[in-house]
Order: structure tokens, then C-alpha cells, then sequence
């Protein structure tokens, strides 16, 4: 997929399809088909719940101010920016097409993405990802994956970003910024990605997305409106309760550390763990509705793609994103989903300096990565 602000060297990306932003940067180099990843800063921007809603910017100046304060205490000078993002406005079709020319393939893409009958003006890109042959006919077809996002969400964006003082260079979708970097390459030191058939799902607050990535390529990927965020919600409400008392017994059942009454409980600190949660009814309630959300939404996903396009057997499921960093999250999915579960730790593509958490930052590292 080409940029959709233009092209040049790119070295800052921003993660925008939450309200906790993901800002990176680092380079990508790419020989003999094989791409390397580095990541040199790093960081995450908290931001007000509604700041960003679905992937569209609602409060530009508190962003604005809390990004230009993030880059100045992490010294990022890069001025060079790339945006990921995801949304309702996201537009993705998958088309088989006649083997034309490329002229006349761009017409026919656009005619069939516009005939889904949106009234909006639409930037329309694609990419040929293989072939196939017609049934009836035995004529050869093209597969193409065509991404279409409305010009003034684009446009928007441009002016976001450069109302932060700094130059646009690429608009990126995080669909297509997993599919670049998932292509190829090592999880956590023993799963290739080109030989084996992987479920990676995103756990955001507000959203969850499940992607079906069948040898280096996702085949398909459902964006669903549920998130981790009421857990959080619930453990900070329990902490306010408890207060300074970091001996009670919800302190240790919420493994609270930090000591600071009025800060919220860090994930990492939140077991979800069946046995764990149950010695706490409210934390319980909030865990268990949110895995059986997420217990139904994988198991009919992975249902679906094996049914359809007739892959093999689901072999791992990687979690990444921030609902990732819950204590024993992976134990507890693959515990009820009866399959093998691992956090999205390393990718072989990929690296950065000490303390580096890929799980938070795997679009950022997508969307470095571009393309002629």
C-alpha cells in the first residue's frame, strides 16, 4: 500500500487508534526481501478517555499538548511523521479481478469499492496479493486487497500533525501496518511465521481485533467493540476503597504495588488468573464478562477461517496490545479456549533497546515500514 500523505524517510510514528497514544521511533531497513526493524525511543501518552473515539481525533489541543510534551521529555526531534490508525471509517475488500493493465485494474478497484455505496469522497489504495482462477471460465483473476479511508479523515490528520510541528509523510491503517510486519520472520524464538497458521488478536480498552494470519498473510481480521477497559476500571475502583492500606487482603488479591492511592493499578500489577480473581467478586464479574466476549469472538473467527478458505489447523494464539500486559492473561485464553496461547513477546524483524515491550508497539513497527 502506497503513503497516503506522500513519500520520503520516515523515522517518528504515532499509534492514534487509542486514546493511549504509542509514539516510536527507529528505522527499517529492507535486503534480498527481508526486512529489520529498530526501535530506538519509545513511549505511551495517556490521554482522557474520549480524546480519541474510533480512531477520530476529538480533542486536538489536549493531544497536541500531551504529544509536543512527550516528545520533548523523551528528546525525539525527528520531525518526519507517520500516523496508524484504525476506525469505522476504514474501509477494506478483498476482489478477484481480471488479469489488466494496471490503468484499467486502478478504474475497476474503484468502481467496486465506491459501489458499496458511500457517499463520501474516498483515497483509494491496493495491493495484489495473488492469483486465482475463475471456475467457469479457467481465465486467470487477480486477488487485490483495496483500503479505502474518506479524504477528509486524511485531511484531518494532516492537520493534526502538523499542528504539533511536525511534517506528515505517511498516513498508515493498522490492518495493513500487521500485513507488512508479520510478513516474515521468528515469534518469540520458535514459531516461523511463513509455516504455520496463527490467530494474533489486539487487546485495546476500547476494542479488540483478531487477525487470521495464514503463512505471512492475514486473511482475515474483525475489528469488535468490546475492551479490557472496565477491568481496569473495576481494580481502580477497588483500590480507592482500600486506600494507603497496602497490607489488605484486595491489595494482595490485586498484587497492588505502588503506593500511591489516587494513581490507577498498573496492568501489570491486575491477575486475571480464574483462581485469583475469584477471592474478589467484583474484579470476577468484570474479568469473566470480558473473556467470555473474547472467548466467542475468537473461537467463531477461527471457526469461520477454517471453514472458508480451508487452512489448516490454528496452531498459537499471540496477544499484544495493552490488555496483553494483565498478569496471566495468556494462562487464563488458552485455559478456556483449550488451545496454546502466548504473549506476543519478540519478533525476529524486530529490536530496540533495554526495556523495549513490543506487545504495546507492534503497528508502530508496521507502519516504519513502507513501501514503492
Amino acid at each position: 500500500m502506497k503513503d497516503i500523505f506522500g513519500k520520503g524517510g520516515n523515522e517518528l510514528v504515532i499509534d492514534c487508534s487509542s486514546s493511549d497514544l504509542k509514539v516510536a521511533v527507529g528505522n527499517y531497513n529492507s535486503k534480498n526481501n527481508r526486512t529489520s526493524i529498530y526501535i530506538d525511543k519509545f513511549g505511551v501518552v495517556p490521554l482522557d478517555t474520549d480524546a480519541i473515539n474510533d480512531g477520530a481525533v476529538a480533542d486536538s489541543f489536549g493531544i497536541v499538548m500531551a504529544v509536543k510534551h512527550a516528545l520533548a521529555r523523551m528528546d525525539i526531534r525527528s520531525k518526519s511523521c507517520i500516523i496508524t490508525t484504525e476506525g469505522a471509517f476504514v474501509h477494506t475488500r478483498d476482489l478477484e479481478l481480471p488479469v489488466v493493465k494496471q490503468d484499467q485494474l486502478k478504474d475497476m478497484v474503484k468502481y467496486e469499492v465506491m459501489g458499496q455505496g458511500s457517499n463520501r469522497d474516498l483515497s483509494i489504495d491496493y495491493i495484489v496479493y495473488g492469483t486465482a482462477v475463475d471456475e467457469e471460465t479457467n481465465a486467470d483473476k487477480l486477488k487485490v486487497r483495496a483500503t479505502a479511508v474518506p479524504t477528509d479523515t486524511i485531511k484531518d490528520y494532516r492537520e493534526f500533525v502538523k499542528s504539533m510541528d511536525l511534517t506528515p509523510i505517511a498516513l498508515d491503517v493498522n490492518p495493513n501496518a500487521i500485513r507488512k510486519l508479520f510478513a516474515d520472520g521468528i515469534i518469540n524464538g520458535n514459531v516461523n511465521i511463513t509455516q504455520t497458521t496463527l490467530l494474533l488478536i489486539e487487546l485495546s480498552t476500547r476494542t479488540t481485533t483478531v487477525t487470521v494470519l495464514d503463512k505471512g498473510f492475514p486473511i482475515l481480521s474483525r475489528r469488535l467493540q468490546f475492551g479490557h477497559s472496565n477491568i481496569r476500571q473495576v481494580a481502580d475502583s477497588i483500590k480507592k476503597v482500600q486506600g494507603n492500606n497496602q497490607q489488605s487482603s484486595l491489595a494482595r488479591r490485586l498484587n497492588i504495588t505502588t503506593s500511591d492511592a489516587e494513581s490507577s493499578v498498573p496492568i501489570e500489577d491486575i491477575d486475571v488468573w480464574n483462581e485469583t480473581v475469584a477471592e474478589t467478586p467484583a474484579l470476577q464479574s468484570a474479568v469473566n464478562a470480558y473473556f467470555k466476549s473474547l472467548v466467542d469472538a475468537v473461537s467463531r473467527t477461527a471457526q469461520f477461517s477454517i471453514s472458508k478458505y480451508h487452512i489448516d489447523a490454528i496452531s498459537t494464539c499471540f496477544l499484544y496490545g495493552s490488555g496483553a500486559g494483565y498478569k496471566k492473561i495468556d494462562k487464563e485464553l488458552s485455559r478456556q479456549l483449550g488451545t496454546q496461547v502466548e504473549i506476543l513477546n519478540t519478533l525476529s524483524t524486530v529490536s530496540g533497546p533495554k526495556g523495549f515491550e513490543l506487545p504495546q508497539f507492534v503497528n508502530c513497527c508496521g507502519a516504519l515500514i513502507r513501501e514503492d
